[in-house]
């Protein structure tokens, strides 16, 4: 089963779990100048494809919020906190081995440009655009939620539209329909090790 095929490609350089490196000491804070939110952003961003590049899934993963991302695609489906945490796990194990693996295919040795962040709040987005195989112009944007002072990417946009929406649409409910949370989680897994 092709399950979350466009998800491969929204998180291509993003991540989604609570743990980011980022000033923790008031030491720290105190003596660095600080640090716009749009720049905290692009920050986010350009590490989190460092990361994949060098193949250091576990810190780029720290830098996407697998909990915002999942919460967008189960919607207003009910589940226990118990299977909220399984779908959560099931959604880092597919991004780790699924499209950590994609993004490095389109990134690796290319430049990407970045448009300005336009920050609204605690949300924030960043067109960006690859020229891919030298004429293959890719363009979409970097979705990015603040969480306790730090920026983690939680959705990823092509052609207008959100990575969640499109694959909660296309994928998760039609699949909770038909098998269930559990059956969900047991497909995402499935699909994360093969």
């Amino acid at each position: 089963m092709k399950l979350f095929q466009i998800l491969l490609f929204c998180l291509l350089s993003s991540g989604f779990l609570f743990a980011q490196d980022s000033q923790t000491t008031n030491e720290t804070q105190n003596t660095s100048p600080e640090v716009s939110a749009e720049e905290q952003t692009l920050s986010a961003v350009k590490k989190l494809i460092g990361f994949i590049r060098y193949k250091k899934n576990d810190k780029a993963l720290a830098l996407v919020h697998v909990g915002k991302f999942s919460e967008k695609l189960i919607g207003d489906h009910k589940i226990s906190a118990a299977e909220r945490k399984e779908f959560e796990d099931a959604i880092s194990e597919y991004i780790v081995n699924k499209a950590f693996p994609v993004a490095l295919k389109y990134f690796d040795k290319i430049d990407i440009t970045y448009d300005k962040p336009s920050v609204t709040g605690k949300q924030a987005r960043i067109g960006s655009s690859i020229l891919y195989k030298g004429s293959d112009q890719i363009k979409f944007a970097w979705i990015l939620s603040e969480s306790e002072g730090a920026w983690y990417i939680s959705d990823f946009e092509t052609e207008g539209k959100l990575a969640t929406e499109i694959n909660r649409t296309k994928n998760i409910e039609p699949s909770i329909k038909k098998n269930g949370i559990k059956g969900t989680i047991s497909l995402i897994q499935k699909a994360a090790k093969n």
